[in-house]
């Protein structure tokens, strides 16, 4: 009987084993902001041109330092950040909503220091439009 259970038990969790099997590993070299930090970073749309990119950071939340490439961008909403450099002096940030500029490609993270969620998109232009 307790054979029985036991294989029960086996045959109920191997569809999920089998599953799991046949997902990608996750690619550990990929540092692209939606790979390392999606809960904050989230891919809209991808083409030979360019990537969009909405970031939307709660009050109070922070992302990883990490290596952000040159973009567009467009606020949302009005935002205070706080840039956290790698190898720089922090720096505060405030815009409007509906504020766009051009951002060089830097390694920094970022926190809300506002009372209200910051959102904003980023447009990512691709090397030679590929």
């Amino acid at each position: 009987m307790t054979r029985l259970l036991w294989l029960v038990a086996v045959m109920a969790v191997a569809p999920a084993a089998a599953q799991q099997e046949n997902a990608f590993p996750p690619d550990i070299f990929d540092t692209r902001p939606v790979a390392l930090d999606p809960t904050h970073f989230r891919l809209i749309l991808e083409n030979d041109r360019v990537q969009v990119i909405r970031v939307r950071l709660g009050p109070g939340e922070k992302t990883m330092i990490m290596d952000i490439p040159a973009h567009v961008m467009t606020c949302l909403t009005g935002q205070h950040v706080r840039i956290v450099h790698a190898h720089d002096k922090p720096a505060e940030r405030r815009h409007k909503t509906g504020d766009s500029l051009w951002v060089d490609k830097n390694e920094y993270g970022l926190e809300n220091l506002g009372e209200k969620p910051a959102e904003w998109i980023v447009v990512v232009p691709k090397p030679n439009g590929k």
